[in-house]
């Protein structure tokens, strides 16, 4: 063999040898989207808000040894969309796992965005299922999931059960029975106002309740807006009547005028959010210490209409958690995350979106609230009512309630109507989904897959 021969396979040798054994070591496991490495020792940052201060500080008390590797920072989620953008461009920066309004999780799942990680293969099934029917609906994206949901907000009725029973009414059981008792007690007790509710968010119950499919997420990049669909006119001309007829008072329910009218006792119900009684009715138009307050407040379901097996509901308030695509930790983030919303939400104010925690919420909760006419009937309702959210609009990323402000004003103002305002909502939402770079159909309807 020549010199030069016998150096170049030795030269093979040397390279080629070491490959092969680096490709017999084992490597660490590739991250959910196949786009980072995991280490089960890498810290984790979480963006959280003030409101979630105390509780995500007692995971790190709690499991000392995980809690070591967890940063949270206090800030405003909403900004969330706007840092990502930035943290693509220079390539890193992001947050672990962050706080979030359901409405951000589509949109922070875009392309522009990609952001979101997948929690499926780092949370166990039977957590999956425990989250109230609906709940986790649009966490889903195929086969991944990309969120979980803190608390629900969804809409019931709260009543004056004292001016009920005086007047010899029962709850409505549909929309068309609501209308009915309104029409009679104008008629025969003018100055009572029969319902009253806030502004712009009772028009998106209407909405939601007859299944109006205003936004709806059908794909990747893909938006349907069909906000003049005849589902949306029915409910909108419903609305029409309602407030036309001086039946429904919509309108700030933070203002001194509606405080006014709640605390003369000159109403009948209040169709609004479950945290609604807590936080607003109790405190903001009654006296908490007052006798008088006692028993004073009923629950029921949402009306439904007529054809309806039961309620569909809107809600106004609620959150989610997500993960990031590029965390290393992806395991710490999601033990995290379970934490947040099946254990220490026992702890908090608003209702629970894991069934097992909200059973265990509204067991320690309810018998406290001696404010409600029967507080052990009311947490059934909300139990029963928080399955009934018909989610198949509202989260998705163009915000409704920026685009429908200005058209409120013009409501409020007398140049529109509710039924006309439809074809002015239907072209800010398809405004705001260009802006936002999405492809749009106009026609047709999404439900809930068939079970």
């Amino acid at each position: 063999m020549s010199k030069s021969k016998f150096v170049y396979i030795l030269i093979c040798v040397l390279v080629i040898f070491p490959l092969v054994l680096a490709g017999c070591q084992p490597k660490e496991k590739a991250g959910a989207e196949g786009e980072t490495q995991f280490d089960a020792n890498a810290p984790i940052e979480v963006w959280i808000d003030a409101a979630r201060e105390e509780s995500a500080g007692k995971f790190i008390d709690k499991y000392p040894d995980k809690g070591k590797l967890v940063t949270l920072t206090t800030t405003d989620y909403g900004q969330l969309p706007q840092k990502i953008l930035f943290w693509n461009n220079v390539g890193g920066g992001w947050p672990d796992a962050s706080f979030a309004e359901p409405q951000i999780v589509p949109l922070i799942n875009d392309a522009a965005h990609s952001y979101l990680g997948d929690l499926r293969p780092f949370v166990k099934e039977e957590i999956i299922k425990g989250f109230a029917e609906g709940a986790l609906q649009n966490c889903w994206d195929g086969e991944k999931l990309y969120c979980l949901r803190n608390d629900l907000a969804f809409y019931v009725m709260w009543y004056n059960a004292p001016k009920l029973k005086e007047l010899g009414l029962q709850p409505p059981q549909t929309y068309e029975e609501l209308m009915t008792i309104c029409a009679k007690v104008k008629q025969t007790n003018p100055e009572i106002t029969c319902a009253v509710s806030q502004v712009q968010e009772i028009f998106t119950q209407m909405l939601v309740s007859n299944k109006c499919p205003f936004e709806q997420i059908i794909g990747p990049g893909k938006l349907r807006i069909n906000a003049t669909h005849e589902n949306c006119v029915k409910a909108a001309k419903y609305m029409d009547e309602m407030v036309s007829k001086g039946y429904l008072l919509a309108t700030n329910m933070w203002a001194a005028e509606t405080s006014d009218i709640i605390k003369s006792d000159n109403w009948l119900f209040i169709p609004s959010s479950s945290w609604f009684g807590d936080y607003v009715i109790r405190g903001t138009y009654y006296d908490a210490a007052d006798p008088n307050f006692q028993g004073k407040i009923g629950v029921a379901p949402m009306p439904k209409w007529e054809g309806q097996d039961h309620p569909w509901v809107y809600w106004w308030g609620g959150a989610a958690w997500v993960m990031s695509r590029h965390t290393k930790n992806p395991q710490l983030v999601a033990d995290f995350l379970v934490y947040m919303t099946t254990d220490v939400i026992k702890e908090q104010g608003t209702y629970p979106a894991y069934v097992p925690a909200a059973e265990e919420w509204l067991k320690n909760r309810m018998p406290t609230l001696t404010y409600l006419e029967d507080p052990i009937k009311a947490g059934e309702i909300l139990k029963q009512e928080s399955t009934h959210m018909w989610t198949m609009a509202m989260e998705a990323p163009v915000n409704i309630r920026d685009m429908f402000g200005p058209i409120q004003s013009k409501i409020n103002a007398g140049e529109l109507n509710y039924e006309q305002s439809l074809a002015e909502f239907q072209k800010a939402l398809l405004d705001g989904a260009a802006k936002l770079g999405y492809e749009v159909v106009t026609e047709g309807l999404d439900d809930f897959p068939s079970k």
